[in-house]
């Protein structure tokens, strides 16, 4: 079943005017209007024309279906590997606070795609909101969106916008060793790299602070957005408290505002949720892409519980042994 905040909408329309998407509608007519569509994640349908170029993280992300995604911290192209292997929907892929070379970070990217046959979107969060070269460097390699942390303003979007889209709608810079003529470059009839970079890839703001929540209405009706993470622990911290959720009521007024605004303006919303008591409540508020897993988590408590159980068997056996 589509997302309530979808229907009514068709996924060729992403949900607003578009006036950034170049008339396309997806490259089909999608006479559907419940908001759920005939194609689900992972299916070629969203898939880049070529590995070179993005996949269509933008259309998904309006397709009313929830969108799995598992973050990737730990800079390892062999993690990466791991992640693309496992039918996750996107690897959300972290340079804010595990940041690494620019040639490494477009490893990974291409790490994802490769190892996934393209089913599996690289999603990038870059080191700022002024990272504009990052931004360039992560689209050039083929991610499908780029996750924009502390986005405050308009005026910050109209940034990104210009970063992040061809002409005529931004001044993106072309990547002349990219698309090799009839090999890398093959797009649909009658588009062009251009056109389809434009279409396919999302441009995704955090809202992590208090401003950022007061202005969440004006930041959500721009049109260069296609999708709003929702950074809870920044902003809670701003707010004096601790951890990744609660029931304080000034953080509830807080995320309900957040919603709200993504409601009226038919935004898609991501979260990270690495336990089954938040995904289940980020469902029922209606977010659209979750990240559910984290390298570095799985790793920790997956570990821990292996030592738990072999220490368990082995007192079972008279051979138990204090540890620090």
């Amino acid at each position: 079943m589509g997302n309530p905040r979808f229907n009514g909408h068709s996924n060729g329309s992403n949900g607003h005017s578009n006036g950034h998407s170049n008339g396309h509608s997806n490259g089909h007519s999608n006479g559907h209007s419940n908001g759920a569509s005939l194609h689900p994640p992972l299916s070629d349908y969203w898939k880049a024309p070529t590995p070179q170029q993005s996949s269509n993280f933008r259309g998904l992300g309006k397709s009313g279906q929830i969108l799995y995604g598992v973050m990737l911290s730990i800079p390892s192209v062999q993690i990466a590997k791991v992640i693309a292997s496992v039918g996750a929907d996107f690897c959300w892929i972290d340079q804010e606070h595990t940041p690494c070379s620019p040639d490494l970070m477009m490893q990974l990217i291409q790490t994802v795609i490769h190892e996934s046959g393209g089913k599996t979107i690289p999603v990038v969060r870059v080191p700022s909101k002024t990272a504009f070269e990052y931004m360039v460097w992560c689209l050039n390699a083929g991610a499908g969106g780029i996750v924009v942390p502390h986005v405050e303003t308009e005026a910050e979007i109209d940034a990104l916008v210009a970063t992040c889209r061809y002409p005529p709608l931004g001044h993106r810079s072309v990547q002349p060793f990219h698309f090799i003529p009839g090999v890398t470059d093959t797009v649909p009839e009658g588009e062009s790299v251009f056109s389809v970079a434009n279409r396919n890839v999302a441009i995704i703001p955090q809202i992590e602070s208090l401003a950022a929540v007061k202005n969440a209405d004006a930041i959500m009706r721009h049109k260069g957005v296609d999708m709003i993470m929702v950074g809870a622990r920044d902003l809670r911290t701003e707010m004096g408290l601790f951890g990744l959720t609660g029931s304080e009521p000034a953080y509830v007024a807080a995320n309900e505002r957040i919603i709200s605004a993504a409601r009226a303006n038919k935004v898609p919303l991501m979260a990270y949720t690495p336990r089954p008591e938040m995904f289940r409540k980020r469902v029922q508020e209606g977010f659209d892409a979750l990240m559910v897993s984290a390298d570095f988590a799985t790793l920790t408590l997956g570990t821990l519980s292996d030592l738990e159980t072999s220490k368990r068997i082995a007192a079972e056996h008279g051979r138990g042994r204090e540890t620090c």
